[in-house]
């Protein structure tokens, strides 16, 4: 039982001895002296009983009666008050079954998404290549409940595909990858966990990973073309596909990849290299700045891009490393960027294709800025109230 557990059920049994009275009721004393009861409490069951609040009106009907969620700081009109699509009751209690995510770090006033991480023979992820992608989801710019910002990303290694299910070309795809699925993928984590597997190449091609759909429930990484990738080019594969599970497109909320003032992993021009923020290179990010429209007919290399929305010069001032046409330029997004990679700063304005299309004429929307635009519920797969409650956590 974890220790948030144990404090969380040594408060319920002093509440539930108040017999319903309101939060005005409680005095202080009470309240200050919960802790000492993390002993005797630790006796009773995980999960609690769906009638453990003794009919106290639950309004979000997800089993945490009012009296408690306003205790704890929760929303008790909200089954999920930290909007990442698993119930308050989840995050605090589990469901039993083999599934507690308490245990496993959920924290109901603090977003969190959960990943399975299964992989062939050979294609094992070092835990410093998984940390990358947990930093960027920790460093993101995403507020909390509890005052916190950033995202918790568990990604959960669970276990080695057998050499005699590990087929070396998933083909078709998403055939070969359910036989997989429901062999090694328990279903008491489906509704919780998104499901990744770590495989060598999928229909017959060279393709660095695919997502079941944007957004999604599952997703396949496959660097076997280049003998399991860096630990960069691994981590930003994981990072890219996992952006499409949780719904952003190769522009972030349009499929225009390559577009020059997207600045996110999700742009192909960074999946394996990252940006430069805050003096450390190739830094795994979503796009974190919402930028002007960008025409390729007037290149300005002194002006650089322009921001939009709540951005500003000086967020665009922090972003370097920046890509354009397969290779590095200097400079950085707000001023004095090198686009052609010329060497030097031109402050004449020029023309130039940067999304391949052949001819230097596109003019590309103001691009998002993306942990602002994320999609939790892994494609509606992801996020219940609890088995029995009228209340889900379906789209929105």
């Amino acid at each position: 039982m974890s220790q948030l557990q144990k404090t969380l059920l040594t408060t319920t049994v002093v509440l539930l001895a108040l017999n319903g009275c309101s939060i005005a009721d409680l005095p202080e004393a009470e309240l200050a002296s919960a802790p000492q009861g993390v002993e005797s409490a630790s006796a009773l069951p995980i999960p609690l009983p769906i009638n453990f609040c003794l009919g106290l009106p639950d309004t979000d009907g997800e089993g945490l009666c009012d009296l408690l969620e306003t205790l704890f700081g929760l929303d008790p009109n909200n089954p999920d008050s930290d909007g990442d699509r698993l119930s308050d009751y989840a995050e605090l209690f589990g469901f039993g079954n083999g599934l507690d995510l308490s245990t496993l770090g959920a924290n109901p006033w603090k977003k969190d998404i959960f990943i399975e991480v299964d992989y062939f023979p050979g294609f094992q992820p070092a835990q410093a290549t998984l940390d990358k992608v947990i930093t960027a989801f920790a460093n993101a710019p995403v507020s909390n409940r509890d005052g916190s910002s950033g995202i918790t990303l568990h990604l959960v290694v669970s276990q080695q595909i057998e050499a005699a299910d590990a087929d070396q070309d998933l083909n078709p795809v998403w055939t070969d990858f359910d036989k997989i699925k429901t062999k090694y993928f328990t279903a008491n984590r489906g509704p919780f966990f998104h499901y990744m597997l770590i495989a060598n190449k999928y229909d017959g091609g060279n393709s660095s990973g695919i997502s079941r759909g944007v957004p999604g429930h599952d997703f396949v990484v496959t660097l076997g073309s280049v003998g399991g990738g860096t630990a960069t080019q691994l981590a930003g594969t994981i990072m890219h596909e996992l952006g499409h599970n949780i719904g952003l497109l190769h522009g972030g909320n349009e499929n225009a990849n390559y577009k020059p003032n997207y600045l996110s992993i999700m742009n192909y021009e960074y999946q394996f290299h990252g940006f430069g923020i805050g003096g450390l290179n190739n830094v795994l990010d979503y796009s974190r700045v919402q930028v002007a429209a960008f025409n390729e007919q007037n290149v300005n290399e002194v002006s650089a891009f322009a921001p939009a929305g709540a951005s500003t010069e000086a967020d665009l001032a922090k972003i370097s490393g920046l890509r354009f046409n397969d290779a590095q330029v200097t400079g950085n997004a707000s001023t004095n960027l090198d686009f052609n990679n010329s060497g030097s700063i031109q402050a004449a304005t020029y023309t130039r294709d940067f999304n391949r299309s052949g001819v230097a004429n596109n003019v590309f929307s103001a691009s998002q800025n993306d942990w602002l635009a994320l999609v939790y519920d892994g494609g509606g797969q992801i996020g219940f109230a609890a088995p029995g409650f009228s209340q889900g956590l379906g789209r929105v």
